[in-house]
C-alpha cells in the first residue's frame, strides 16, 4: 500500500504542475543545489536538464539562446552574420529538429523558431526544461533532438521585482515582474515586460557588421484560479515584439532614403575583395527583420482521489515583416493547439496516461518577388491528430520501467507551390521507452529508446524564400523519421555530483537544400545518417560557499550528415564553472572550450574571399575559448548591484577570418562561419526585490 499511497501523491503533483513530463535534471535551486552547477539528477526515471531562475540570473541571461547555450548536449550556431539567425542543436540535430514548448504546448511556430529562439525572453520564466531525444515527450514526438520546455512563473506571493542593466555594444536591459496572490491563496496573478538591445557592430571595420542589432520587448500575464480543491484554471498571454537589423554600418532610415526602398542589390567591396572595404549599394548587404508574436494558452486540471483530467488549448499568431538585400518578405503564420489528457493510478503499481491531441500550423507568405519574378510561394498548411498511451510501472523499490505508444496521423500540404507529389499524408505508430535501475542509494542507470518524427515544412526553414528569379522548388514527399537510444550513469553524494551520457540517433529521408540545378531545391535525403554523441559532466561542492563543475561532450556525425548542414557544426566542447555564493556575494566564472574542426566536410572547401576565386578561405577551423564572468552583492534586502563581462578576451572569428565569402561562380554569401561574431562587452546593473 506503501507504493500507492506515493503514487497517488506524485499524481497530484504532476497534476498541479501542468502535467508536465519532467525529466531528469540537472538544477540549481535553494541553499544546498547551489553548490552542484551539474551532474545532479532528479529522483524520477527520465532524462532533462533544469536550468533553474537562479542560473539565469547568475549568468546574466536575457534571451532563451542565453539561458541554454552552456547546458551539455546543447550547441548553438550562428547561421548568418547580417540577420544573426540562432539555431539550436540538441544531440548534434540540426536547429528544426529542437521544439521549443511554453509550459508543455508545442506551439512554437516553425518561422518564429527561425528568428524567435534569441527574441524569447526568460524575466517571466520559472525554470527551463530540456529533454534529448526523438520522442521525448508525449505531445512533441516531431522533436527528433529533443525539446525545451519554457515554464512561466507561477504566483506564490505578494511582491515585485525587477532588473536594470547598461553596458558595452549597447546593451540595454529593463524587466519588472509583478506577482500578486488572493488572501486564500486560490487565484494568482503574474505580470511581466521586459526590454532587451544590442547594437550591430562592425569588428573588422569593413562597413558591414558582423554581429547585428537585436531589440526585443515582451509583456506576459498569468492569471491561475483554483475554482475547488480538485479543479484549477490557468490562463496565459504573451506579446512580443523583435526587430533585427544587420548590413551596412548605418540606419535603416538612412539607406531607405538614400538609395529608396530596393537598391541595385549587387554587394561590392573593393578589389572585389570581403576583407576590404564595402563599396556597393548599401541595400545590398541590408537585411531587416520585423517579427511580432501573439499567444495565448487556457488550461484546466480536474484532479479526483486517483486520477488527474487536463484539458490545454493553445494558439498563437507569428507575423513577420523583413526586408532581404532590397527583397521584401512578409508571412503570418498562424498555430493552434488542443490537448485533453488523463492520468490514472492502476492497481498497486501503474500510472496510466492516455488522451489525444491536434495541431494545426497555417503559414502564408507575401513578397513583391512572388509577383515580379513569377515564383511559387513557401506557403504551407500542417495538421496532425493523434492518440498516446503511456504507463510508469514500479517494478520494484529499485526498478521502474515507463512505456508509451502513440499513434499520429499528419498531413503537409506545400499550398505555395502547384507541383503535384509534394503533399504528406501518413499515418505514424511510434513507441517510447524509459527505463531507471538504482545500483545504490548514490548511483543509477537510465535508459531511454523511441522513435520521432518530423514533417518538413517550408524551404524557409534551411535558407530564405526569396533566392532569385528562378525562385525555389519543394520536392519533400516523405517525413524525416528518427530512432534515437540513450544511457546515462549518475552519481549523486553529499559533495560529488556526477554524470555520464551516450547518446545514438539515426535518421530516415533528412530534408535538406540540393543546390546542383538551376534553382535550389527542398528534398529528401536518400541517405540515411547517423549522430553519435557522448557527455560526462562532474560537480564538486569543495567548501561551504564555493563549488566548482567541469563538463565535455563530443559529437560523432556522418559525412552525408555534415554534407548537409549550413554550418559546421560543434564536435568537441568543454565546460568549467566556478561559483562562489556567501557574505552578500554571489560570482560567477565560467570558461567554454571548443576544438578545432575541419570545415571541407561541410561544404567550406570551395569558398573564397574574393570574387575571383583566388584567395580560397581556410578549411581548418582553430579551437577557442571564451570566458564570462559575473558578481553581484547585496546591498540590503530589496537590493543588490552587479557587473560582469561576457567573452572576456574578445575572441571574435573575425579576428582570423570574416564570414562573408563569394564561391567558385562569383556568388556572395554571409554564412563562412565557425566561430563568435561578438566581442567583449562589459555590462553592470541593479536587481531589486520586493
Amino acid at each position: 500500500m506503501k507504493i500507492k499511497v506515493s503514487m497517488i501523491a506524485s499524481l497530484a503533483l504532476v497534476g498541479m504542475l501542468q502535467a508536465q513530463e519532467v525529466l531528469e535534471t540537472i538544477e540549481i535551486k535553494g541553499e544546498v543545489e547551489t553548490k552542484r552547477t551539474l551532474g545532479k539528477f532528479k529522483d524520477i526515471v527520465e532524462k532533462t536538464e533544469v536550468i533553474s531562475k537562479k542560473q539565469m540570473e547568475r549568468e546574466q541571461a536575457v534571451t532563451l539562446i542565453e539561458a541554454i547555450e552552456k547546458s551539455p548536449g546543447v550547441s548553438v550556431t550562428t547561421n548568418c552574420s547580417m540577420c544573426g539567425i540562432k539555431r539550436v542543436m540538441l544531440n548534434g540535430m540540426k536547429g528544426e529538429h529542437s521544439t521549443v514548448l511554453s509550459d508543455g504546448v508545442p506551439f512554437n511556430s516553425t518561422v518564429s523558431s527561425y528568428y524567435g529562439m534569441d527574441a524569447l525572453g526568460v524575466s517571466d520564466v520559472e525554470s527551463i526544461e530540456i529533454a534529448r531525444g526523438s520522442g521525448a515527450a508525449l505531445t512533441a514526438p516531431e522533436a527528433i533532438g529533443g525539446t525545451i520546455n519554457i515554464i512561466s512563473k507561477q504566483a506564490s506571493r505578494n511582491g515585485a521585482e525587477f532588473d536594470f542593466a547598461l553596458g558595452e555594444q549597447g546593451y540595454k536591459l529593463g524587466s519588472i515582474l509583478g506577482e500578486a496572490l488572493s488572501e486564500d491563496k486560490k487565484t494568482g496573478l503574474v505580470v511581466s515586460a521586459t526590454y532587451s538591445n544590442y547594437d550591430q557592430y562592425d569588428y573588422d571595420n569593413n562597413g558591414v557588421n558582423e554581429a547585428p542589432k537585436l531589440e526585443n520587448q515582451s509583456v506576459s500575464i498569468r492569471l491561475t484560479h483554483e475554482l475547488t480543491d480538485q479543479d484549477e484554471l490557468d490562463f496565459k498571454v504573451r506579446h512580443s515584439d523583435s526587430y533585427v537589423y544587420g548590413g551596412p554600418m548605418m540606419s535603416e532610415t538612412a539607406v531607405v532614403a538614400g538609395y529608396g526602398a530596393s537598391g541595385t542589390a549587387n554587394p561590392s567591396f573593393v578589389g572585389g575583395d570581403v576583407r576590404n572595404q564595402y563599396d556597393g549599394d548599401p541595400m545590398g548587404t541590408m537585411e531587416s527583420i520585423t517579427t511580432t508574436r501573439q499567444e495565448a494558452t487556457a488550461r484546466w486540471t480536474h484532479s479526483a482521489d486517483s486520477s488527474t483530467v487536463q484539458t490545454t488549448l493553445a494558439y498563437a499568431d507569428a507575423r513577420q515583416e523583413s526586408m532581404y538585400e532590397g527583397l521584401d518578405y512578409d508571412n503570418v503564420d498562424k498555430t493552434y493547439f488542443a490537448d485533453i489528457k488523463v492520468m490514472q493510478v492502476v492497481g498497486e503499481s501503474h500510472i496510466l496516461t492516455y488522451g489525444a491531441d491536434f495541431k494545426r500550423e497555417d503559414m502564408k507568405a507575401e513578397s513583391s518577388a512572388f509577383t515580379n519574378w513569377g515564383i511559387e510561394k513557401d506557403d504551407f498548411l500542417y495538421n496532425s491528430y493523434a492518440l498516446y498511451l503511456q504507463d510508469s510501472w514500479m517494478m520494484s523499490a529499485n526498478a521502474e520501467l515507463k512505456m508509451a505508444l502513440r499513434a499520429a496521423k499528419i498531413t503537409t500540404d506545400f499550398t505555395g507551390q502547384t507541383a503535384k507529389g509534394n503533399e504528406i499524408d501518413e499515418t505514424l505508430l511510434l513507441p517510447r521507452l524509459h527505463f531507471r535501475y538504482d545500483h545504490t542509494k548514490e548511483l543509477i542507470s537510465r535508459f531511454s529508446a523511441g522513435q520521432g518524427y518530423r514533417s518538413p515544412l517550408t524551404f524557409f526553414e534551411s535558407e530564405h524564400g526569396l533566392i532569385g528569379p528562378d525562385g525555389f522548388g519543394v520536392e519533400v514527399d516523405a517525413i524525416e523519421r528518427s530512432n534515437n537510444a540513450m544511457y546515462t550513469l549518475s552519481y549523486d553524494g553529499d559533495f560529488i555530483t556526477a554524470s555520464a551520457s551516450g547518446s545514438y540517433t539515426e535518421v530516415n529521408n533528412l530534408a535538406y537544400i540540393d543546390d546542383s540545378g538551376s534553382r535550389p531545391v527542398l528534398k529528401n535525403s536518400k541517405e540515411t545518417v547517423g549522430i553519435t554523441s557522448a557527455d560526462a559532466v562532474i560537480g564538486y561542492a569543495f567548501a561551504p560557499e564555493w563549488s566548482i563543475s567541469g563538463g565535455y561532450e563530443q559529437y560523432w556525425y556522418d559525412r552525408e550528415y555534415k554534407e548537409l548542414l549550413y554550418i559546421a557544426a560543434v564536435e568537441k566542447q568543454a565546460r568549467a564553472m566556478l561559483n562562489y555564493e556567501g557574505h552578500g556575494y554571489d560570482a560567477m566564472l565560467s570558461a567554454t572550450w571548443t576544438a578545432s574542426r575541419d570545415l571541407e566536410p561541410y561544404g567550406y572547401g570551395d569558398r573564397y574571399n574574393d570574387v575571383t576565386a583566388s584567395a580560397p578561405k581556410s578549411t581548418k577551423a582553430p579551437s577557442f575559448t571564451t570566458v564570462d564572468f559575473k558578481i553581484s552583492k547585496q546591498i540590503n534586502k530589496n537590493f543588490s548591484l552587479y557587473a560582469g563581462v561576457k567573452n572576456l578576451f574578445d575572441y571574435v572569428q573575425t579576428d582570423k577570418e570574416s564570414p562573408l565569402m563569394y564561391d567558385a561562380a562569383g556568388e556572395y554569401d554571409v554564412g563562412h562561419i565557425w566561430g563568435p561574431l561578438r566581442g567583449r562587452m562589459t555590462y553592470a546593473g541593479i536587481n531589486g526585490k520586493f
